[in-house]
C-alpha cells in the first residue's frame, strides 16, 4: 500500500508542476503589415536592379542564400549570383514586362513569406514567360531573401511544340 501512495503522490506532483507552468504568449501577427514590409523590400530590390546596383541587390540576400537559374546546372550562392548580376547588368538593364501582379504570401507566424513574379524578358525569350519564386525569412525583424528560383513557364498548349522543337 505505501508504494501505491508514493506513485500516486509522484503522479499528482508531476500533474501540479505541469499545470502551473506558464503558457507561452501568442503573438498576433499583422499579416497586412508584413506584406507591406515585403512589398517595400521588393520595391527597393526593383529600384536597385534598374539602377544596376548589385551591392544593394545582394544586400537583400541571406549569407547562405540559394539562387536557382533556368538551367538544371544553375545553383548559385550569394557571391556567384553577385558576380552573375554584375556581368548581366554591366552594360544595360534587360527589359522586363510583367504579365501578372506580384503575389505575396506571408506565413501565419509572420516569419516567412513567398513572393512570385511572372514576366516576359524579350531580349532572352520574347514568347516564353518567366517565373521567379522568392522564399523570404524574417531575421532580426528584417525580411531577407533566403532562396529564389527562376524558371520558364510556357503555356500548356505550347509544351508539345517546344518538345518537338528540341528533338
Amino acid at each position: 500500500m505505501p508504494m501505491k501512495k508514493i506513485y500516486f503522490f509522484l503522479a499528482m506532483a508531476a500533474l501540479v508542476i505541469t499545470a502551473c507552468q506558464q503558457k507561452p504568449k501568442t503573438v498576433e501577427v499583422d499579416i497586412d503589415a508584413e506584406k507591406a514590409a515585403v512589398s517595400s523590400l521588393f520595391a527597393r530590390f526593383d529600384s536597385a536592379f534598374k539602377a544596376k546596383d548589385v551591392t544593394t541587390l545582394t544586400s537583400f540576400l541571406t549569407e547562405d542564400a540559394l539562387c536557382l537559374g533556368t538551367d538544371p546546372s544553375e545553383f548559385w550562392n550569394k557571391q556567384e549570383i553577385k558576380d552573375l548580376w554584375s556581368q548581366m547588368l554591366g552594360d544595360s538593364v534587360p527589359e522586363i514586362n510583367y504579365i501578372r501582379e506580384r503575389e505575396i504570401r506571408v506565413a501565419a507566424d509572420g516569419n516567412s513569406a513567398i513572393v512570385v513574379d511572372q514576366y516576359l524578358m524579350p531580349s532572352i525569350s520574347p514568347k516564353i514567360p518567366w517565373r521567379n519564386v522568392y522564399h523570404l525569412v524574417k531575421t532580426h525583424d528584417k525580411w531577407m531573401i533566403f532562396s529564389f528560383s527562376c524558371s520558364f513557364i510556357p503555356k500548356n498548349e505550347d509544351i508539345l511544340k517546344i518538345n518537338e522543337a528540341v528533338d
